[in-house]
């Protein structure tokens, strides 16, 4: 973790700094459930590819809810786990409608069947494309509406305002002073002076 957090300090300008360890938290995170999930999905694959979609979400919902609530989000506001909950919930409803048009697509679209010991991995690959997409989605709707920023307290805002005037005073230039026209003596083309 120190030679991400030194390469993060290194190349990433300040303001996106917790931005992007979010981002890096949010995908490790993401890491463990997409192994929980290929784990479920590839155990119950036999009672059908959506129901074990669907089951496989439940269980990968339920520890990425505890594991981005308690690391990647850590420093958001937090409101009750009840509201946290079930709006992340709701999210990855959303986010397993997605995942499951895919699998759905390889079944009914694409005719895959899971009695197909060959289909399997096309079943793997469309689950992978669905946990893409929906992991974009995921991302986005996080920070957005389940952990929340926490509100700016008036002292940083404060220290933001004064940073931002001292970057504005620090970036002034004092312009040339204008030349007169009579002290330029411009040929033209055809070489007579103006």
């Amino acid at each position: 973790m120190r030679l991400a957090s030194n390469l993060r300090d290194r190349f990433v300008p300040e303001r996106y700094r917790s931005l992007v360890t979010e981002l890096f938290r949010f995908a490790a995170v993401g890491g463990v459930n997409t192994v929980i999930d290929y784990a479920v999905l590839n155990l119950l694959l036999s009672i059908g590819p959506l129901k074990a979609k669907i089951v496989a979400a439940v269980v990968a919902t339920t520890v990425s809810y505890v594991l981005n609530r308690q690391w990647t989000f850590q420093s958001r506001d937090r409101s009750t786990i009840r509201r946290e909950y079930t709006l992340f919930f709701a999210l990855n409803g959303v986010g397993l409608v997605i995942q499951g048009a895919v699998l759905a697509v390889a079944k009914y679209g694409l005719h895959f069947s899971e009695h197909n010991s060959d289909d399997r991995l096309a079943f793997n690959i469309a689950n992978a494309v669905g946990i893409a997409l929906a992991m974009v989605f995921r991302f986005w709707a996080y920070r957005t509406f389940v952990f929340k920023q926490t509100p700016a307290t008036a002292e940083q805002e404060l220290e933001a305002e004064v940073e931002a005037l001292e970057v504005a005073f620090t970036d002034l230039s004092v312009a040339p002073a204008p030349r007169q026209s009579e002290d330029l003596h411009l040929e033209t083309p055809a070489g007579h002076r103006r």
